[in-house]
């Protein structure tokens, strides 16, 4: 198996027809910090409308219209995303928005091919659910974007300030019983923080932390907190399993460089999205052998004091260093 941090990270945006993938991707792109994220734009027509309305430089931009990315498109997709790759100066992550009628699970196989020769890292699949029109929507189509929805990590209750209240609480109640592995946010024009999206390679370099621990942006300060620690020791592998397991349902996003008592020689990329969890060999690419941890989470909701008691009995072996 590749080195996990030698490919680069990729994120898929599935969501219905006007939900607001667009503007997610651009989201994420005014939250880029410097890095280079290239964004692949799919529309099922023949004129690719999304594809100008991305901000970004063209030739990051990537159209793929008259097709849908995840059938008739999908070799040119793969391709596309090879080439980039194996530039010079290959992307800090790609973005990949697909058409508002695919199927999320029709890309699966492709990003698998693409993780095992090495060229992505599969970071997060999201999903953007228009809330203000859902509940206009015929069965099948409102049946169809609940299903899709289950088989993604994080999905996006977008325009939820043109929902009242109990139908808020109705779809979140339908999406907790059909999709009880994805992690719901509601959103106002797609306003997530960048940490939530990307995990162990982060692109964001925009948030900054208070002595409050809340992330501070101007969009995400009252809505995201988060917890982190830094310092040099080991961890207890077994312990910290039992810990991670107990993470989903707590946090949207925990995310780490460890080392682990067994194998101190070893460090390993921890990466939680929703309730899907991996622990991979991460490179000796830089001289630090601090363990790095940060959890994010629903301020309202996010416990950082039991969070921290808890991850203090997963080390086995502390030096130096500090949570913050």
């Amino acid at each position: 198996m590749p080195e996990a941090a030698a490919r680069v990270p990729l994120i898929t945006i599935g969501g219905f027809l006007g939900a607001g993938k667009t503007t997610l991707v651009n989201q994420i792109l005014g939250q880029a910090g410097g890095q280079r994220i290239v964004v692949f734009v799919n529309d099922f027509g023949a004129i690719n409308i999304d594809y100008d309305l991305v901000q970004t430089r063209d030739a990051d931009r990537i159209s793929l219209k008259n097709g849908c990315v995840c059938c008739s498109l999908n070799d040119d997709f793969v391709e596309s995303v090879v080439g980039f790759v194996k530039q010079t100066e290959s992307p800090d992550a790609i973005v990949v928005e697909a058409s508002g009628i695919a199927d999320p699970r029709a890309l699966d196989s492709s990003l698998a091919m693409l993780e095992t020769a090495g060229m992505v890292r599969s970071d997060a699949k999201l999903y953007v659910l228009d809330a203000a029109n859902f509940q206009d929507l015929e069965f099948d189509d409102a049946e169809t974007i609940i299903d899709h929805a289950a088989v993604n990590d994080i999905v996006l209750m977008n325009k939820s300030d043109l929902v009242q209240p109990e139908a808020r609480r109705k779809i979140n109640d339908l999406l907790a019983e059909a999709a009880p592995y994805s992690q719901v946010v509601e959103t106002v024009n797609c306003d997530i923080a960048i940490d939530m999206v990307f995990g162990a390679a982060p692109v964001s370099s925009k948030i900054t932390k208070s002595s409050g621990n809340e992330l501070q942006t101007p969009q995400h300060a009252k809505t995201y907190q988060s917890w982190s620690c830094e310092f040099d020791g080991l961890l207890d592998r077994e312990k910290f399993e039992v810990f991670a397991m107990s993470l989903p349902g707590k946090c949207l996003r925990a995310k780490g460089i460890l080392r682990f008592s067994d194998a101190p020689e070893e460090p390993q990329l921890f990466n939680l999205v929703g309730y899907r969890a991996t622990v991979e060999p991460k490179p000796r690419t830089e001289a630090s052998a601090l363990i790095r941890f940060v959890v994010i989470g629903l301020a309202e909701t996010f416990d950082a004091a039991t969070l921290e008691a808890s991850f203090a009995q997963v080390v086995s072996e502390k030096r130096n260093g500090a949570s913050d």
